[in-house]
């Protein structure tokens, strides 16, 4: 089958198949469906109907019209062929991601980078995915899953069957899993069904392994997910999905194991999207401060307190080094010290150790507790 160039060729594809209705069938069908970019949400019936000054049952019968031509016309000679092209070009990256795939991905990793849309939404595509792909069916309420599209060849209840299993693991474990050892353990609880499914994809598409495939049901599964380290747990777990800004903060340093501005703190929680709450640098900061498990340690800059690093003043600081060394230090070791402690300048640490109610100089000019 000769394969077409999908990256200009939906948006002309789709338009000729809509120009073969009635002006009043394409505009319920953009409406319903929100089909063009100027369309800002999906219609429903009584809106349509107002708009036409008719009855919501008559612009259900339109839709339903509508709907059967378009199906009509995919078999004809002057679309069908393309349709089949588009519809193989699919069915590959399905059968590539184990035979299941979430939705939004399936928007964001095939089709926005393999097709040109114009003035028609990515949902022109889905659109053409319900009514005129047979391979394929969607499935938008699942326990297990998001909103996915399945080929006809897969089971998704064998998969859903393995995600249960790895889920009653993590239970009764508790703990994290490196993504390896989630892999791993989705391995052992293959069943055979599944697994004969899965060896048939691999057997098509030689440069992918199993590895690959249980990857693929995993990031569609509603109940377990990965963390901003790729650690693998439930969904539910704040270790997974924070929803305290103070868990959320922790994971941030956690990840990027470094001092951090408050700032950057936002808008890696921001780029993290643990929910779709906003969140705003005052917020982080005021969290910052008043919890005790974060230290200031520059202007603006938080640390972990856990990682070492002391509470207080540029000034305690100097005095805790001075105690702890025991010993008169100069000024290039107090320097070295502190700086491993606070984002400084050591200006500032000098600002510090010229306090000559808190420290003395002696002779050779090393510096010294009061």
């Amino acid at each position: 089958m000769e394969s077409i160039n999908t990256k200009t060729n939906f948006q002309n594809l789709f338009s000729g198949m809509l120009a073969k209705l009635t002006e009043r069938e394409q505009e319920v069908l953009k409406r319903r469906y929100q089909l063009t970019a100027d369309i800002e949400e999906s219609a429903t019936l009584k809106e349509i109907g107002d708009v036409y000054d008719i009855t919501r049952e008559r612009v259900r019968q339109i839709e339903r019209d509508a709907i059967r031509k378009i199906v009509e016309l995919a078999k004809t000679e002057e679309f069908s062929r393309e349709l089949k092209s588009l519809e193989a070009a699919y069915v590959n990256y399905l059968e590539r991601h184990g035979g299941v795939v979430r939705e939004d991905r399936l928007l964001n990793d095939y089709v926005k980078q393999n097709h040109n849309f114009g003035a028609w939404r990515e949902n022109a595509y889905l659109f053409a995915l319900e009514h005129l792909f047979e391979s394929t069916e969607k499935v938008e309420d699942h326990d297990y899953f998001y909103p996915v599209w399945v080929h006809q060849n897969i089971d998704l209840e064998s998969i859903a069957g393995l995600m249960l299993k790895l889920e009653n693991v993590l239970q009764v474990e508790k703990k994290l899993l490196q993504e390896q050892e989630i892999i791993e353990l989705a391995k052992q609880h293959l069943d055979n069904a599944l697994k004969e499914r899965i060896e048939a994809y691999l057997a098509k598409h030689s440069d992918l392994n199993l590895e690959n495939l249980l990857g693929s049901y995993l990031s569609a599964t509603s109940k377990i997910e990965n963390n901003i380290m790729n650690q693998w747990g439930l969904a539910e777990w704040e270790t997974i999905r924070p929803k305290k800004l103070s868990d959320k903060i922790r994971l941030v340093f956690q990840k990027e194991n470094a001092p951090l501005h408050f700032s950057d703190i936002a808008q890696k929680i921001a780029d993290a999207r643990f929910d779709h709450k906003n969140i705003c640098p005052a917020t982080v900061h005021n969290e910052l401060i008043a919890n005790p498990v974060f230290v200031l340690i520059g202007r603006g800059v938080y640390a972990m307190k856990d990682w070492g690093y002391s509470e207080g003043t540029v000034a305690d600081i100097v005095a805790r080094i001075l105690k702890n060394a025991g010993r008169p230090l100069d000024r290039e070791e107090i320097y070295s010290e502190v700086l491993k402690q606070r984002k400084v300048n050591k200006a500032t640490i000098y600002l510090a150790l010229i306090n000559k109610d808190k420290f003395g100089k002696e002779e050779d000019g090393k510096f010294k507790l009061v």
